[in-house]
């Protein structure tokens, strides 16, 4: 192979590699490696993140414009998350031409309600006294027609956004005063030390029944 074809593989080979490291990153945007970005800033861009795919929902158009947002939950302690994200959802719209209703003339407009199933930062190990920081939000969206206020459409969009930071960063990136939402806990849940428990206390009780049974015999 002559020097020039050496030169192309090496060049295809890279390609290659570049392409498949990022196809394996799961959609995950990531920061420039020297930015460290405390708890709101990962929050507020992974909250954009997942706004900016819900908005290329096949409902959200011309025809069903304009758009009034109304959120699901009262927002509580959460209060400035909810805020980002309205933020984000009337940025968004606007920013493909698509009207957002002011608020007491929302009659003749469709409804968008929404509302966080999660969202708050993940920190997982990176090697080398450093670790990966991942915003992840996923929201709920519900959008209502504005003839008869029928359901459109319902369901979840996901978003992140990552950067590497040194592990002694860590302490100064985080934000106690943002109420951050972990995953609802499914209802009923039980625990999973107990019922490991029970099973061997019962199953202890029967072998002894059955032993005793047996020598009485």
């Amino acid at each position: 192979m002559s020097l020039l074809g050496h030169s192309q593989y090496r060049t295809a080979v890279a390609v290659f590699l570049v392409g498949a490291l990022l196809a394996g990153c799961g959609g995950v945007v990531y920061a420039p490696s020297d930015d460290q970005l405390p708890d709101g800033a990962l929050l507020n861009k992974s909250i954009r993140a997942a706004v900016a795919k819900a908005s290329e929902n096949r409902v959200i158009n011309d025809d069903n414009a304009p758009f009034s947002l109304a959120s699901l939950e009262s927002g509580g302690q959460s209060e400035v998350l909810y805020g980002w994200l309205e933020d984000a959802m009337a940025a968004e719209l606007s920013s493909r031409g698509l009207a957002v209703a002011d608020e007491g003339t929302t009659e003749s407009a469709s409804l968008i309600k929404y509302r966080f199933i999660e969202c708050r930062v993940l920190n997982a190990k990176e090697g080398g006294g450093r670790v990966k920081r991942i915003g992840r939000t996923i929201i709920h969206l519900r959008v209502y027609g504005k003839e008869d206020g029928q359901l459109l459409w319902a369901g979840e969009y996901e978003g992140e956004y990552a950067n590497v930071v040194p592990k002694s960063a860590l302490a100064k990136l985080k934000d106690e005063r943002i109420a951050q939402i972990g995953p609802a806990a499914p209802e009923g849940k039980k625990n999973p030390f107990l019922e490991p428990l029970l099973v061997t206390g019962i199953t202890g009780a029967l072998i002894y029944l059955f032993a005793a049974s047996s020598s009485s015999q």
